[in-house]
């Protein structure tokens, strides 16, 4: 009875409205559609005084995207200060408490709290640092950058961790016949085309992005701090050992070439797109239950479920741009889509871990429903659709990340200058003013917006 009532459980909770199993993946569309039609972009998200962290990132990063950088950095310190007490707790050691317990397996990850993908925890600090050099306070950028390495160092134990648990874990299911048998059809069926790409692979990880490691050096050079600046710089060059200017940024550091009387260091950075949504996706693994002793035994489908990727397809990687007449084309410096690709590929030995304890429950569950004999097709049907909402893979993630990151470096003298391209056949253009050594001007492309994002010490 206790079975049943299970199964009777997990059909009500899929029936009611408000539960935890909706499509993240349908939300994030929705909000993608409105960004094109809608003036007021904050206004796509109704405001709320919330600690959720998911919530705090994307709220604050539509405020940003409306230069309002005060406000922004209201919402993406909230989202900092839930990651905080993960970071103390993973920062100097690999012992912290996994959350993603067995017992936690058997509850729909969208239920839970959100724990933001390495990456994310990365670029967090990363904006954050971005929103305090739009109101041109590099002090408050410094520790922002700071903060993107704590964060490294934490991710690095934390992964460590869950792949020991994760190994461990996959041990025990060799010495189970059936959660053996699972574990293989499950990574057959499974899809690798997205997340096993030459370029995927190629990523030292999933949490270290070139970008945050430049944007450091060049806060630490524009703070007069070259023993900080240039492993930013190095680090930076490891992540993208082929990428020209970075190896321009620390050659003009080693030789003292970064000042120049009367004209400004000017980084450009493009933000293109948005990142990738997640979609829940389902296949199915026919099980023969074979009870013993049974002569109701019966044969059941397993649904198993992953998490795949939804790639931008609106933009182009990079849009060449005229500076002052002159067309220049930026340098890819991160690409999102390949993180959220190594991060799922990270996953993969937790997804299907994940899916071996939900099958094993829904086949203990099938087992009972065929053992009640004439009204066991009803409950074992019931079992299989309950499940396929209950185990849904978690779609939520910052969407409104950029898809790529692109950036330019110039010397331009102070004053005013101009910048504009053409998106989708409409242009767009914007007149800027240099006036002190070190500057930068941010624009965000999406949809078919150009949302330039001031430095408030540029006047238009």
């Amino acid at each position: 009875m206790k079975k049943l009532s299970l199964i009777i459980s997990t059909l009500f909770i899929v029936s009611c409205a408000n539960n935890p199993f909706s499509s993240y993946e349908s939300t994030t569309d929705q909000r993608l559609t409105s960004i094109n039609t809608s003036s007021d972009l904050t206004s796509i998200i109704p405001a709320q005084d919330t600690n959720d962290v998911l919530y705090n990132m994307e709220y604050g990063t539509l405020l940003r995207m409306q230069t309002n950088y005060e406000s922004s950095n209201i919402y993406y310190s909230k989202a900092q200060t839930a990651i905080d007490t993960w970071l103390t707790i993973w920062a100097n050691s690999t012992q912290g408490k996994l959350s993603n317990s067995m017992t936690a397996m058997l509850v729909n990850d969208n239920a839970n709290d959100y724990d933001p993908r390495g990456y994310e925890k990365t670029m967090l600090p990363t904006m954050h640092a971005l929103n305090q050099l739009d109101l041109n306070n590099f002090d408050a950028a410094r520790v922002e950058v700071k903060k993107m390495y704590q964060s490294e160092q934490a991710i690095q134990n934390y992964n460590q961790a869950k792949y020991d648990y994760t190994r461990q874990e996959e041990d025990k299911l060799q010495k189970n016949k059936t959660d053996d048998y699972l574990s293989l059809e499950i990574k057959r069926n499974y899809n690798f085309s997205d997340i096993d790409s030459p370029e995927v692979l190629a990523l030292t990880n999933s949490y270290q992005s070139a970008f945050s490691h430049y944007l450091a050096g060049f806060v630490f050079e524009a703070l007069n701090e070259p023993s900080l600046s240039r492993p930013g710089y190095v680090n930076a060059g490891k992540l993208q050992p082929t990428n020209k200017l970075i190896q321009q940024s620390i050659d003009n550091l080693d030789k003292n070439q970064t000042k120049k009387a009367g004209y400004a260091n000017l980084l450009i950075v493009q933000e293109v797109g948005h990142a990738p949504q997640i979609k829940s996706e389902e296949t199915h693994i026919p099980i023969d239950l074979n009870l013993i002793n049974n002569q109701n035994s019966c044969t059941n489908m397993i649904n198993v479920f992953y998490p795949k990727l939804i790639t931008d397809k609106l933009h182009q990687p990079v849009y060449s741009y005229n500076l002052d007449n002159t067309t220049m084309t930026p340098t890819t410096m991160t690409n999102i889509d390949l993180m959220a690709a190594r991060s799922l590929k990270d996953e993969v030995p937790y997804i299907v871990l994940r899916n071996v304890v939900a099958a094993s429950r829904n086949i203990a569950l099938s087992q009972a429903s065929c053992s009640t004999g004439g009204i066991g097709s009803l409950i074992s049907l019931g079992t299989s659709i309950g499940s396929m909402f209950v185990d849904k893979a978690d779609e939520r993630n910052w969407n409104l990340l950029p898809s790529k990151i692109n950036v330019d470096r110039v010397q331009l003298p102070y004053g005013k200058h101009k910048i504009s391209l053409t998106v989708n056949g409409v242009p767009h253009s914007y007149d800027f003013n240099l006036n002190s050594p070190y500057q930068v001007l941010v624009y965000r492309i999406i949809g078919n917006k150009v949302l330039f994002e001031p430095q408030k010490s540029m006047s238009n």
